[in-house]
């Protein structure tokens, strides 16, 4: 019914194009992927959707994270990082941001394949696997942090995933403290907009 209406209420052609060009999968599959997550955050009243968790480890640590790298790499200050060292995936903001975490006396780590951290979702009809940038811990405030980058046509779907669904979810569950998700548009100017973004919550 919804997806009727805006076929016929929304959907202009124009030039040679014609409306069954929606008919094929991939073009179903993410406006499908798009209505859902329409719906998701446009709900009124309170979420309440709830995580699907892991049974055998509901909650996971850095303590053990161990892994060799080739690449550039920060280190860290264990009083604020478990890890011994940020992975530098870029030439630099990897770096600034995790000194940027660190003067802010957040605990935090640089995410990666390697620690474990991913966020499910959905694109192009197929299940992928998001790890974010950072993941700290600043006052009371769990934050995921992500560095916006180049606009990749994944990135729409994963930020609402996260925005929308992940952060609802595990806040309703309540075990596991309150989290919220930024993007940070610079990563020279982080800490005034993650102190920006922890005044609005």
């Amino acid at each position: 019914m919804i997806a009727r209406d805006w076929r016929t209420q929304c959907v202009t052609c124009q030039d040679d194009m014609f409306p069954q060009i929606l008919l094929w999968a991939q073009y179903c599959t993410e406006a499908g992927e798009k209505i859902y997550r329409s719906l998701a955050a446009g709900a009124k009243g309170e979420k309440r959707i709830k995580p699907i968790l892991f049974p055998y480890d509901m909650q996971g640590t850095t303590r053990y994270v161990d892994f060799d790298t080739a690449r550039p790499t920060y280190a860290t200050d264990a009083r604020y990082c478990q890890i011994s060292h940020v992975v530098a995936d870029t030439e630099s903001w990897e770096q600034k941001v995790a000194q940027t975490l660190e003067s802010m006396g957040a605990k935090y780590f640089k995410n990666d394949l390697h620690v474990g951290f991913t966020i499910p979702y959905t694109f192009d009809g197929a299940p992928q696997r998001y790890v974010p940038d950072f993941v700290a811990r600043i006052g009371e405030i769990n934050m995921i942090l992500e560095v916006t980058g180049e606009k990749k046509p994944d990135k729409e779907a994963k930020v609402s995933t996260v925005r929308n669904l992940w952060v609802p979810a595990i806040n309703n569950d309540g075990r596991f403290g309150k989290w919220a998700f930024l993007e940070l548009r610079d990563p020279w100017n982080a800490k005034t907009e993650i102190t920006e973004y922890l005044g609005t919550l």
